[in-house]
């Protein structure tokens, strides 16, 4: 038991006095709905939720070093991935408020060495903040071969903008949003420019020293990290390895930030006392900027509740090989919750952190169920197709226990798929429709098996299926065009 479920709860009896719909969440169904991910889903990591100054649950599940048994806990530290944004954006803020830099400033300006007389020197520091700078990135797909070649490889940042971030605009700048790392490596660099010293003591001097936070640094894979947490991948039957291997120094500013549960907070509460910016700077780094929906270093939505409220959430994941983080804040009741897990498990995070804020604001949301994928893909990749069906059909009342939607039937599919293992994902994507008949994707992914697998006329009746559903489905009326041209010249 002691390493299926590592619990930890702190309460603080003292909130602030916020007059809202909802103000004294339940405290226990919320601990209980974080428990369930961990032991239906084996979650394992670290889970902080707040409301205003009341911290609500602060537990710690599963194991931070597998090899030695060594428990998380609430103190573990976490590489944060592409949380490291919004850090970046806020200190980017905080030197605009200083007069240190400004957001309509560009690259010509200040890394001329790189940039000046480029087609990017225009590209202002606003542009590089929302994503819309339109320079071209380096990949995004961590299948590219850059990520096993270039991505292990060490750089100082500024060697490595000169040698990967090309003056290549892919799009006008300011017309598209599109995520760019790169685009916050180069803003790492401008606050190296601007205050004269290294992204990290820029860092701590302007935003970890005035929120208290004392466990939190920029990983560089050199230094020893008291109470870091190390970083596991699944493997398609369900066990666990060593993730891929990839240099820090390549994600800087952008994805190398490192911390633990409670200094993230100190850091949301820092942003409300205005310890580190202003309230108008934070509502405009927070505000829409692009159709994202993203803000400064920051995703910005609206949620519709289940009674119709709309709910305003700034947010932000960070996923880095072995770690998912997720970072969710909604200002009308100061609401704060940040999830962080060394499993690779990034749906789980997802799913968490959506399954959370919906509960703190008053929503029933139920317990989570157990995956299908646990139960069925080592039974695929062993036994094959008929002791998968043999599995699926002796559910039976187990069924209730686990989750059967869409999402989780075309996600098992589709590993299914990338592992070559063709007749079972056909399988589980039959099983989809069969649960889910009304529902597109499931057609649409069956349909695309079912090609790929030759079988041409189930796959066009697939199609056909998901667009009726769903006549805005532009790729499955693509694929029904493509396989009628097809099908018609034979």
């Amino acid at each position: 038991m002691r390493n299926l479920i590592h619990r930890f709860i702190l309460i603080l009896f003292f909130a602030l006095p916020l007059q809202t719909l909802h103000a004294n969440p339940n405290q226990q169904k919320l601990q209980n709905l974080v428990d369930s991910y961990a032991v239906n889903q084996g979650f394992s990591g670290t889970v902080l939720l707040a409301r205003g100054d009341r911290i609500l649950v602060h537990s710690s599940y599963g194991q931070a070093n597998k090899e030695w048994d060594v428990a998380n806990t609430p103190s573990t530290i976490y590489r944060l991935g592409s949380i490291s944004k919004p850090f970046t954006a806020t200190l980017v803020m905080k030197l605009a408020e200083d007069g240190l830099l400004s957001l309509d400033g560009n690259l010509g300006l200040y890394l001329p060495e790189l940039y000046a007389g480029t087609s990017i020197e225009n590209v202002t520091v606003e542009q590089l903040l929302s994503h819309t700078s339109g320079i071209k990135d380096f990949p995004g797909n961590v299948n590219d071969p850059w990520w096993q070649t270039t991505a292990r490889q060490s750089y100082e940042p500024e060697n490595f903008a000169r040698e990967w971030i090309k003056p290549v605009l892919i799009e006008e700048s300011g017309s598209k949003w599109r995520y760019n790392n790169s685009g916050f490596i180069l803003l790492g660099l401008i606050i190296e420019k601007v205050t004269k010293k290294p992204y990290i003591e820029a860092m701590r001097e302007h935003i970890f020293e005035p929120a208290g936070m004392k466990n939190s640094g920029l990983f560089n894979g050199r230094e020893i990290i008291p109470n870091l947490a190390s970083a596991y991948s699944r493997t398609p039957d369900g066990g666990f390895e060593q993730p891929f291997v990839v240099d820090p120094s390549i994600l800087f500013s952008a994805g190398s930030l490192y911390s633990n549960a409670m200094d993230i907070y100190r850091f949301d509460r820092a942003l409300y006392k205005d310890n580190i910016i202003g309230t108008e700077t934070r509502k405009n780094m927070m505000s829409v900027k692009a159709q994202g929906p993203y803000g400064f270093g920051w995703g910005v939505e609206e949620w519709t509740l289940s009674d119709k409220r709309k709910l305003p959430i700034a947010s932000h994941t960070g996923s880095i090989p072995g770690y998912q983080s997720y970072y969710l804040r909604s200002e009308p009741n100061q609401d704060f919750i940040f999830i962080m897990n060394n499993n690779n498990y990034g749906a789980i995070v997802l799913d968490m952190g959506n399954a959370l804020m919906r509960a703190l604001n008053g929503e029933e949301v139920p317990l989570a169920k157990r995956k299908l994928e646990d139960l069925i893909m080592t039974i695929a990749l062993k036994q094959g197709s008929e002791a998968m069906i043999t599995a699926y059909e002796n559910l039976s009342d187990e069924r209730s226990g686990y989750s059967l939607t869409p999402r989780n039937y075309i996600a098992l599919g589709y590993k299914l798929l990338g592992l070559k293992k063709v007749d079972e994902a056909i399988l589980v994507f039959q099983w989809s429709v069969s649960d889910h008949p009304n529902h597109a994707n499931s057609h649409d992914s069956l349909g695309e098996a079912y090609r790929i697998n030759g079988q041409l006329d189930k796959a066009l009746a697939s199609y056909e299926k998901a667009v009726m559903i769903n006549p805005k489905m532009d790729s499955a009326k693509k694929a029904v065009t493509e396989l009628r041209a097809e099908i018609n010249s034979n």
